[in-house]
């Protein structure tokens, strides 16, 4: 591994500060050391480059924050996966695994090549205007003003739509089921179990409970009725929709990778997080 992104929580200290330690490190190892547009004021003192497509650039990329930059990193991802090393800054990180004291060890078994890795399973959407995006979390689709009931119809392979008239709809990773699909009473599924869950928000009519499909089967949500509508992809990206226009769901043709813990158990970090101890 030569080259290095950092992605980092933006605008914290915290975050430069361990930073300056990781880049130091990678310096001495004469590791090539790349950072996004937003990180352009340090990467002079840092030696590192700037570039616009930091996970295509990269062969491995150094997250510091936590999961909401794990997802935002997740969204960098075009064409290929590329193993990531996630360090968690502050509350309990579901998705990123590494501590601040085990960021240096933990990079130098990444770049011996020794270090083990957890693949977890991502969504791709396909919206309205044909372009893709990846998930790692979900896909919400929701009113974006005042409170109204939405009408969806979910198109599930060859299968007569199943209707949904609800505040809005959740589409779920299995490792996303633990964040707003757990609020909304949808079930906590395994990471490594594969499906797309399917979380009503506030059902009235139809489909009154979450459903879990296989990955094997193609899916279509249509937007029957409804204003001021949005779609959400893991909570960095809105995206305007109109009744008429769908979404297609499908397994993304890559995983996202992560860098693992030895010191944790995931049972352990799910009480933890949702506070079951």
């Amino acid at each position: 591994m030569r080259r290095i992104g950092l992605v980092l929580k933006q605008g914290d200290p915290h975050a430069l500060a361990l930073c300056d330690g990781i880049v130091a490190f990678l310096k001495e190892l004469e590791k090539e050391i790349l950072v996004e547009e937003s990180l352009h004021e340090t990467a002079i003192p840092w030696g590192a480059v700037v570039s616009d497509h930091i996970a295509d650039d990269s062969d491995l990329l150094v997250v510091v924050g936590g999961d909401g930059t794990i997802l935002r990193a997740a969204s960098l991802l075009n064409d290929k996966s590329i193993p990531v090393l996630g360090v968690n800054l502050g509350r309990v990180g579901f998705m990123a695994e590494i501590s601040p004291d085990e960021a240096i060890p933990a990079l130098k078994l990444a770049l011996e090549k020794k270090a083990d890795y957890v693949s977890r399973m991502m969504l791709q959407i396909t919206l309205p205007n044909g372009k893709k995006a990846k998930v790692l979390n979900e896909a919400v689709i929701h009113w974006g003003g005042i409170a109204r009931l939405i009408d969806l119809d979910i198109k599930i392979g060859d299968s007569r739509a199943i209707e949904v008239r609800a505040d809005g709809l959740i589409v779920s990773t299995p490792i996303g089921s633990s964040a707003y699909s757990y609020a909304a009473s949808g079930p906590l599924m395994h990471p490594e179990i594969e499906g797309v869950l399917l979380t009503p928000i506030c059902p009235y009519a139809g489909l009154k409970r979450p459903l879990v499909i296989p990955t094997s089967l193609r899916t279509e949500i249509v937007l029957k009725k409804g204003e001021d509508l949005t779609l959400t992809l893991d909570g960095h990206t809105r995206i305007g929709m109109s009744p008429g226009q769908s979404i297609r769901v499908s397994k993304a043709p890559f995983p996202f990778v992560m860098a693992q813990s030895h010191g944790r158990d995931y049972f352990e970090v799910l009480k933890q997080k949702l506070k079951l101890l």
